[in-house]
């Protein structure tokens, strides 16, 4: 089932055109990968797709879908601890707390929930940010480079939730320049370039897409 249609859509900042009438689809079911040099427009598609910027084009959603965003660095509050912030992000999807669901992740994610989440490193946020959206229960899940600052053993981790997801019918889509850790994960890897998206990777092998992505980028700049 398609989940997310996208058509021609197109963002500029001022001048500066970001997306140009980039179309893409994403099914029901699977995990995506997002592939891009830095300023691609990885992060402008995200917000596009959330809502949380206008742009040109079409963005088409299943009805009703709930959507969880990460995005790349996480804000929170000062005096705001992890499990405050874990009951304002549960809310504010209009579902209620439930303690044991809680207890039973944090066995998983191992955070320090009663002190405050700005003093997390990086790699507890990134896990606290994560737990949030799972215990919202969405249907899709979008991750803006999830792996950034997390260690060995949390990736290996995230890996293991991000495959559950999947198996439980949940839609992913991972933005990473991990190529190898998306060829890992993935169903599909699309590389955003030039504005829009150039080429979906189907059982593509690594090989393969990083040879073309080097050859589209080194042509571009000669």
């Amino acid at each position: 089932m398609e989940l997310i249609y996208i058509k021609d859509l197109s963002k500029a900042y001022g001048k500066t055109k970001v997306l140009d009438n980039l179309s893409v689809s994403f099914e029901s079911g699977k995990i995506y990968g997002l592939v891009g040099e830095n300023g691609a427009g990885k992060t402008t598609l995200f917000n596009c797709i959330m809502g949380a910027t206008d742009y040109d084009g079409e963005i088409r959603k299943s009805s009703q879908i709930e959507v969880g965003y990460m995005p790349a660095e996480s804000f929170f509050y000062s005096l705001i601890t992890g499990k405050e912030y874990i009951e304002f992000c549960i809310k504010a999807k209009g579902k209620k707390m439930d303690a044991k669901a809680i207890d039973s992740l944090n066995k998983i994610f191992q955070l320090p929930l009663e002190r405050f989440a700005s003093d997390y490193s990086t790699g507890m946020k990134k896990k606290l940010a994560l737990m949030s959206l799972l215990l919202q229960d969405n249907d899709l899940y979008i991750l803006d480079e999830p792996f950034n600052g997390v260690d060995l053993y949390g990736c290996i981790q995230l890996k293991r939730i991000i495959r559950d997801l999947k198996n439980k019918g949940k839609t992913i889509i991972i933005s990473s320049h991990l190529i190898n850790t998306l060829h890992e994960l993935c169903d599909e890897i699309d590389f955003l370039h030039s504005h829009c998206i150039r080429k979906r990777y189907i059982h593509a092998s690594i090989d393969e897409i990083e040879k073309e992505i080097l050859n589209m980028v080194e042509f571009k700049t000669t």
